[in-house]
């Protein structure tokens, strides 16, 4: 159990689906649910293509949600219109037209939540890209990128947003002197701390962390981590921390979602995932990490996960709750022995 559990859920994401191409084309996320509390930090895992980060980029809106619904403190931010017109054109197939209109007229109030909180939430959801490159504009200098949301927001009080940046150019340990200068003449870890003010200046409640450590030297990596842990706690953020290194989700998250192939397989506190997982692609990848030992890593046996494609399968997989806050995507059978194999 997550010492969070009893906070305020800040962002509820309900079935959540991205498919590009059509319903026939790429499911990126394809029925992903969960839940992110008030000051908690919630890891999301897998390898690359499993839909990480297009799940951040949809709950944050840059792409449009194919279905499911985003709630943002307690209120309806998005809602995935596609999957509502499929099922209204079954509707109206079948003749049911009862069925139809209670689907056209969620149609009609799901397009209005989307065009009204396409801006109002803005300044409340932040994203820090993975690439500090190609995040910046070269043409920019490091003050207009940064008070950028302050431009989109109407503000022109100069004197105002100078003070703002320099601040927040303090907190992620740049001096004033960088606030007239461009991107390219800074360090890949100097662009990053770029990337996060630019992200903080309008004190967001959630920051989508989109692999912000990947593209850094390991050096680098560990400073933008504390970093990240001292906002935490100063500014009491809610971060999603997407990320492929397991090692270091361990020591930032609280809790640790896994995906794979566009779904969620496992969602556990960080220390429970660790110490009991249960879905096989979640063994895989906790097997796959290195230790800098050099006998453990002469033992060290990788588990190699490979999906089985059961056309007989007569049950879809669910996401249950196998112990208390430890949730699997698995049937009754499987949840049957994955409680079975914990409790031993």
């Amino acid at each position: 159990m997550s010492k969070f559990d009893n906070a305020e859920v800040l962002l509820d994401v309900q079935h959540l689906k991205q498919y590009f191409g059509g319903r026939r084309g790429v499911k990126a996320v394809d029925d992903v649910s969960f839940k992110i509390h008030k000051g908690e930090v919630l890891g999301v895992v897998g390898e690359s293509g499993c839909g990480k980060t297009t799940t951040g980029r949809t709950i944050i809106k840059i792409y449009e949600a194919t279905g499911g619904k985003v709630f943002f403190g307690g209120e309806c931010i998005s809602v995935g219109i596609q999957e509502l017109k499929e099922q209204y054109k079954n509707a109206k197939k079948e003749g049911n037209a009862e069925e139809a209109k209670k689907i056209a007229a969620e149609i009609a109030e799901g397009k209005k939540i989307n065009k009204t909180h396409t801006s109002r939430n803005i300044n409340k959801m932040q994203m820090i890209f993975q690439d500090p490159v190609a995040s910046l504009n070269p043409r920019m200098t490091v003050r207009e990128i940064i008070a950028e949301g302050f431009a989109i927001r109407g503000i022109k009080d100069k004197e105002y947003i100078n003070k703002r940046v320099y601040e927040v150019l303090d907190l992620v340990g740049l001096v004033p002197e960088h606030a007239d200068r461009y991107p390219h003449e800074f360090s890949g870890g100097q662009r990053q701390r770029i990337g996060i003010a630019r992200a903080i200046i309008l004190e967001p409640e959630l920051i989508i962390a989109d692999e912000p450590i990947s593209a850094l030297d390991v050096s680098i990596q560990a400073q933008v981590i504390n970093l990240l842990n001292e906002l935490r706690n100063k500014m009491g953020l809610t971060i999603m921390f997407i990320a492929h290194d397991l090692s270091v989700v361990k020591y930032f998250s609280d809790r640790i979602a896994v995906m794979y192939f566009g779904k969620l397989v496992e969602l556990a506190d960080a220390d429970e995932l660790f110490e009991n997982p249960c879905h096989p692609y979640t063994k895989s990848l906790l097997s796959a990490i290195p230790v800098p030992d050099p006998h453990y890593e002469k033992r060290r046996k990788r588990v190699i996960y490979t999906p089985e494609f059961d056309s007989d399968r007569s049950e879809v997989s669910e996401l249950r709750e196998v112990t208390p806050g430890h949730f699997v995507l698995c049937t009754s059978k499987e949840f049957e022995r994955f409680q079975s194999e914990i409790n031993k």
